[in-house]
């Protein structure tokens, strides 16, 4: 609780700084998919929801930096069994804050423009379980409290203040040691991963247009 307390004033702050120069924000909502590489489970069967607020501030004509404080359901699940009904899966909720730089691939004046986001984000554990046939059981071991990851994302605007945006994220450091490590000497296989496909509709509130 401590961490998050802390996190959401740096964010506040961070707001304050940015709103002393010209500056967009708005908020975002959606839908995610994602899976957790090293866990033996294996597809993208894990769906959940995506949503937060975001702000950016422009470096230049065609760059800017972009942060965003998102709650977002991550984890991994197997498929329904058609013979025997089982079912298994880890359910993690975070609140992860991407620091991304922004790149206008199109001219700025172009009625729909497209960006490429990409950077580092930090992830801060909110709750974790695992559902095994409908029971909670303990996990063990356990997802850390923090997350070390980078997000790609590519973004469209549809109009003035909506844009879509498709996002692929990833832990870049392990999220918890590996259960059942083989090669020692193996840096994938020291732990779990955290991946996640996020697609999401933001509004921006307030301000110019999007191509400004």
């Amino acid at each position: 609780m401590i961490r998050l307390v802390s996190l959401t004033i740096f964010i506040l702050s961070a707001q304050t700084i940015l709103a002393q120069r010209e500056f967009k924000g708005g908020l975002m909502a959606g839908g995610v998919t994602s899976q957790i590489s090293g866990d033996g489970l294996g597809g993208w069967d894990k769906f959940g929801l995506v949503g937060g607020a975001w702000v950016e501030i422009p470096l230049s004509d065609r760059m800017g930096l972009n942060m965003s404080m998102k709650y977002i359901n991550k984890g991994s699940r197997t498929k329904v069994d058609s013979v025997s009904f089982q079912t298994f899966g880890y359910y993690l909720n975070y609140i992860d804050v991407p620091l991304l730089l922004t790149y206008r691939v199109n001219s700025a004046s172009q009625k729909n423009p497209v960006d490429l986001l990409l950077g580092p984000s930090v992830g801060i554990l909110l709750n974790q379980k695992i559902v095994s046939n409908g029971f909670e059981v303990e996990v063990n071991p356990p997802f850390r409290n923090f997350e070390i990851g980078a997000e790609l994302a590519f973004r469209a605007w549809l109009g003035r203040s909506v844009f879509g945006q498709l996002a692929i994220a990833t832990s870049v450091l392990p999220t918890r040691p590996n259960p059942s490590q083989v090669n020692k000497l193996s840096y994938y296989e020291s732990g779990n991963y955290n991946q996640s496909i996020q697609l999401t509709i933001g509004l921006r509130l307030g301000g110019n247009s999007a191509a400004e």
